[in-house]
């Protein structure tokens, strides 16, 4: 199945869309709690933004699990792979609760609401548990999905990577640590860029997610755009075509990217 894409002015305008979208399926989604799947990084920024302008509102999202796709992982001292400090920029569990939760912890003090305070991570001395974890609150009501520039990662999933693939621990190729070099100020020289991370693989959010959005905005994600349009099923060389397969999947992108 291709996707039809939703193309909007700009990444403003995708922000706003998206937002809203969370909420609408917050809000139909019953008691409970509701996973959100959430990348780090520059794509969804805007979009973790309006959400919190739209808490400042009074949406109420207390019920609301942030699920982080993955995490840089260093080794310790007995070679054994463990997540990076949480307080380093590029940290995936930092930025869940600096980008993420903190903002929405403001609004919603602002509002007189119930703040959400929960973040998962994936652990990479046991990443099959990330999987198990997710089936077993039913799965992620929503997933927000982002594709590398270059190479087409989605998550830490690396060109190549199997179809099958769950949870796992993955060497990092050169294309996904230097368009991390662009998102985190750290990260000055591609040395200092973590060479291995911990991620769900493509089959966890095939498989574990009620519904996607695929989020492609800036002029820089036009190969992302144009071949996650085209795509009829996942291809391996770019991983972000998964979005194809999974459940009520939905691609929303500016015109920038959209050409």
């Amino acid at each position: 199945m291709s996707l039809r894409p939703t193309v909007l002015p700009d990444a403003e305008a995708v922000a706003e869309v998206v937002a809203a979208t969370v909420l609408e399926r917050l809000a139909s989604s019953g008691e409970g709690d509701f996973l959100l799947g959430c990348p780090g990084g520059r794509t969804a920024e805007p979009t973790y933004r309006a959400l919190a302008r739209k808490v400042a509102e009074g949406a109420d999202v207390s019920r609301l699990v942030v699920v982080m796709m993955d995490e840089y992982v260093v080794p310790d001292a007995d070679g054994v792979p463990r997540p990076v400090d949480p307080d380093l920029s590029y940290s995936c569990r930092g930025f869940a609760e600096r980008q993420i939760l903190g903002p929405l912890a403001d609004a919603a003090r602002a509002a007189g609401t119930v703040a959400p305070t929960r973040v998962w991570v994936p652990d990479p001395a046991d990443p099959q548990a990330y999987d198990e974890r997710i089936e077993a609150a039913g799965g992620i009501d929503l997933f927000l999905l982002a594709s590398g520039a270059s190479d087409g990662h989605i998550a830490f999933n690396q060109p190549g990577t199997d179809r099958g693939a769950r949870s796992h621990v993955t060497e990092l190729g050169e294309a996904t640590r230097r368009d991390n070099m662009s998102t985190f100020p750290e990260l000055t020289r591609l040395d200092l860029v973590p060479t291995h991370g911990v991620t769900v693989g493509v089959d966890t959010i095939a498989a574990q997610s009620r519904e996607v959005v695929m989020i492609v905005c800036g002029d820089h994600k036009r190969e992302a755009f144009e071949r996650i349009v085209a795509a009829e099923s996942y291809e391996p060389d770019w991983p972000a075509t998964i979005a194809v397969e999974c459940k009520n999947p939905v691609l929303v992108a500016d015109r920038a990217a959209a050409g």
